[in-house]
């Protein structure tokens, strides 16, 4: 197996050979510093390529450019990012990415997101790792929590109280439809479907992990 390190920064590219080491990953490491010189690299190669590719790598405009690379037998990409947005991430995997890992992982993140490419599984950074900042394990949900605004995490906490819209509102000086608007939000955010999942999930939360409520 190869592995065709794509990124324009010496750096991040020795990183990412420090991260490999530390994973006990012995491979042949090829490197490209821009897209012309990654198709290129991948044209003159025969067999089993492992691409991990910055999303921001010069030349790369669109994903949809790396479907010829992605056609290429037994090749496999895995793109490093600085956007953590699920949506781009699910859209990124939707294209045929088969992993999708924030360039601001820790190095045994990356290490594990790496592995699972190589044994021709897929990863995916929202569901299989995410730190929870609130010192709890890191799980999906704790990752997914991050991304809820300071009036949404009230929300939430008043949820876990088990206080309804109306009386949140109440507690919040808000109004009725404003709550609902921030329950949207969190159901959206936090991919839960309906207000009983969201009780189901947020209950595993100790209530230390969650943010205190703001005034």
């Amino acid at each position: 197996m190869k592995i065709m390190l794509a990124d324009a920064s010496p750096l991040y590219r020795q990183g990412i050979q420090v991260a490999l080491s530390n994973s006990g990953i012995m491979v042949d490491l090829l490197t490209a510093e821009s897209f012309d010189q990654l198709q290129t690299g991948l044209a003159q190669q025969v067999g089993a390529v492992v691409v991990i590719l910055d999303a921001r790598l010069p030349g790369l405009e669109c994903i949809n450019e790396l479907q010829h690379i992605l056609r290429r037998p037994e090749t496999r990409v895995l793109m490093l990012t600085d956007n953590k947005d699920v949506a781009f991430m699910r859209w990124a995997l939707f294209n045929g990415i088969h992993g999708v890992v924030a360039k601001t992982a820790l190095m045994n993140e990356l290490g594990d997101a790496i592995h699972t490419v190589l044994e021709g599984r897929i990863w995916r950074y929202a569901e299989e790792v995410g730190l929870d900042q609130w010192g709890g394990q890191q799980t999906r949900l704790g990752y997914a929590l991050r991304r809820l605004s300071v009036q949404e995490n009230n929300v939430l906490k008043w949820v876990r109280c088990g206080l309804r819209n109306k009386q949140i509102a109440d507690e919040m000086s808000l109004t009725e439809h404003t709550i609902k608007t921030h329950m949207s939000n969190i159901l959206r955010k936090l991919e839960i479907e309906n207000r009983t999942q969201l009780v189901v999930a947020v209950q595993k939360i100790e209530v230390s992990q969650l943010p205190s409520l703001s005034a």
